[in-house]
């Protein structure tokens, strides 16, 4: 659904073929959303299916195959509102796979899985720098004001996150997290 919300957001902007498309939702989104390239051209077209995007004109440059340009259509304009307003309004809470991984982490040597935390907060720590490097970027000058602020939800979240993981490499350094009082480790 978020494809198409992103399709169908780009679309009121101006008219556009798949891969104008694709290349603006990659500029534009690809450091803070998750969305998988390869959807957008079937979710473009589910939403030609349902009559929210129609063909607004077809365009051959000398050489290539012919482009299809789309353009929303009234019906679109109204399913992007009530897609978008059920998007903004769905609380949830955010569950990391990593946790199912670190319950069951006592499985394996306490150096090894210190090793791993070592990683994952260099990891996260490289991520931030480039996420923060982004705004400095000229293109970013090129893009809504709100993407920065977005951004900075992404970055927030990923500083937690590495500050977590520092608290977890501690305990698991300073006492065995993984036993019960008199039974077995997990």
């Amino acid at each position: 659904m978020s494809v198409e919300i992103g399709i169908l957001g780009l679309l009121r902007e101006k008219n556009y073929h798949g891969y104008e498309l694709k290349k603006e939702i990659q500029h534009r989104m690809s450091h803070w959303t998750d969305v998988k390239f390869g959807s957008i051209y079937h979710a473009l077209r589910k939403l030609v299916d349902r009559g929210a995007v129609e063909k607004a004109a077809e365009e051959r440059q000398s050489g290539r195959p012919e482009r299809t340009i789309y353009r929303i259509t009234k019906s679109g304009e109204e399913e992007f509102l009530v897609l978008l307003r059920d998007l903004l309004n769905r609380f949830q809470r955010v569950y990391l796979e990593f946790n199912i991984g670190f319950y069951f982490a006592g499985s394996v040597p306490t150096k090894e899985l210190d090793d791993i935390l070592s990683r994952r907060i260099d990891y996260h720590h490289e991520l931030v720098e480039k996420l923060e490097n982004h705004k400095n970027m000229p293109y970013f000058q090129e893009i809504p004001g709100v993407t920065e602020v977005i951004l900075e939800n992404s970055i927030f979240h990923l500083k937690a996150e590495e500050e977590w993981l520092k608290f977890a490499r501690k305990r698991i350094n300073k006492e065995d997290l993984y036993s019960i009082k008199g039974k077995k480790r997990l």
